[in-house]
């Protein structure tokens, strides 16, 4: 476990422990939701738009501030068009045939402040912590009708990274609200696969993508 994410968990703890009487007054509760990815920058160049989902448990420091762990899964597929300019533009001859994706699996700790108590509560949200990268990528190079090339590589990797969010809460039931959020996700720059004139994998980067998440959350003992 890296040193930065050490120091969150700490960080964390000591907040949690420091407010531990607030907890038990004001509530804690869940969040399910679906999201949405779209990868930025060059990650963006290689992959399509990513699906996937995530929950979250928090407490409740006051009334306005939240304290939570969240789990997720998303995944993007290959985009081989975006691939295959890139390729032709960068002198490649023939054309590249790929299928594969690009997994990401966040473990985040964060803290949401909302707005007072009222029919609609707004957000803002930082989330820090790992995300577990995996995928694969396969295919061939053609030249002429004629497979030159076999293409296999593979990815798993840990990486820290956290994001940036704003939301609000719409009650659609008694202890129940709609949550609607958007984040920006900044993970430590790592390497996929992207292809050279020569067919070879080269650095592609896998450090930003935005979210848009729908769900619900589900609030127990709140005052």
């Amino acid at each position: 476990m890296g040193s930065a994410l050490k120091r969150v968990i700490l960080l964390f703890g000591l907040t949690l422990s420091g407010t531990g009487l607030s907890f038990a007054q004001n509530g804690y509760g869940t969040t399910f939701a679906a999201d949405v990815a779209f990868p930025t920058a060059s990650f963006g160049e290689s992959f399509k738009t990513g699906f996937g989902g995530h929950v979250d448990f928090y407490m409740e420091s006051t009334s306005n501030l939240r304290f939570s762990l969240l789990g997720g899964f998303t995944t993007w597929g290959v985009d081989e068009e975006q691939v295959n300019q890139q390729y032709t533009a960068n002198g490649g001859k023939g054309t590249l045939q790929l299928t594969g994706r690009m997994n990401a699996f966040p473990i985040l700790l964060g803290a949401k402040l909302l707005s007072p108590p009222g029919n609609m509560r707004f957000y803002g949200l930082l989330e820090v912590g790992v995300y577990f990268y995996s995928g694969k990528v396969e295919g061939q190079k053609i030249e002429n009708g004629v497979v030159t090339q076999n293409i296999y590589e593979s990815l798993a990797k840990t990486v820290a990274g956290g994001n940036l969010g704003v939301g609000f809460l719409m009650p659609i039931g008694k202890d129940v609200s709609l949550d609607l959020a958007a984040r920006y996700h900044l993970v430590k720059r790592d390497t996929y696969y992207n292809y050279d004139a020569y067919g070879n994998p080269s650095a592609v980067s896998t450090d930003k993508y935005f979210t848009i998440a729908i769900g619900v959350t589900y609030s127990f003992l709140a005052k």
